[in-house]
């Protein structure tokens, strides 16, 4: 499992689900994923600023930033393979590539600033366009459903570290490579 490539034993019930807040962040998540498909994204978006308001919802080890990448640290894998929870950390200058989902997705910011930079996809050329950015503060949280709709570019323009907490609608393996549909864009 990646959290045990990443030297990661989060603490876990006798169970062994996930212990205090992100224990609560899994149940929540498990929840909108049986619920009413209507109501999915609210309960996400609910859950992660929840989560992302607790002081204490990560380790030490999952606060780890990488210096050429943003660092990725896998909390929580749904046994059933629906959905798999992760802490990104962002040190200054670290952005993600502009990218689209082939799943859903969703994230808050938990620590720090994050700046996003909105796209359209323009069908004509095959490429996106950006549209304005917005400052992500600590609290913040949004959903997006997989597809070309929610286009977008995240990451740390500032000097401090940032974490945000993700969550993506595919079983931990297949976080890396059926996340992310990396897309050209305009300058």
């Amino acid at each position: 499992m990646l959290e045990a490539s990443l030297g990661l034993s989060p603490p876990s019930r006798a169970d062994g689900a996930p212990a205090g807040g992100l224990g609560r962040l899994a149940a929540e998540i498990t929840i909108a994923c049986n619920g009413a498909p209507d109501r999915m994204a609210q309960r996400v978006i609910a859950a992660l600023q929840a989560a992302a308001a607790d002081p204490i919802l990560l380790t030490p080890e999952q606060c780890v930033a990488c210096p050429d990448r943003y660092a990725r640290h896998v909390l929580y894998a749904d046994p059933q393979g629906r959905f798999t929870i992760l802490a990104l950390v962002w040190s200054g200058g670290q952005f993600s590539p502009v990218h689209a989902h082939d799943t859903w997705c969703a994230y808050a910011v938990h620590h720090g600033v994050l700046a996003e930079t909105l796209f359209r996809f323009d069908a004509a050329t095959g490429q996106a366009t950006p549209l304005h950015t917005e400052t992500r503060r600590a609290g913040y949280g949004c959903f997006a459903r997989s597809g070309l709709e929610q286009i977008h570019r995240l990451g740390n323009a500032g000097s401090e570290a940032a974490i945000s907490i993700h969550v993506y609608g595919v079983e931990a393996a297949q976080v890396c490579s059926h996340v992310n549909r990396v897309l050209d864009a305009r300058s």
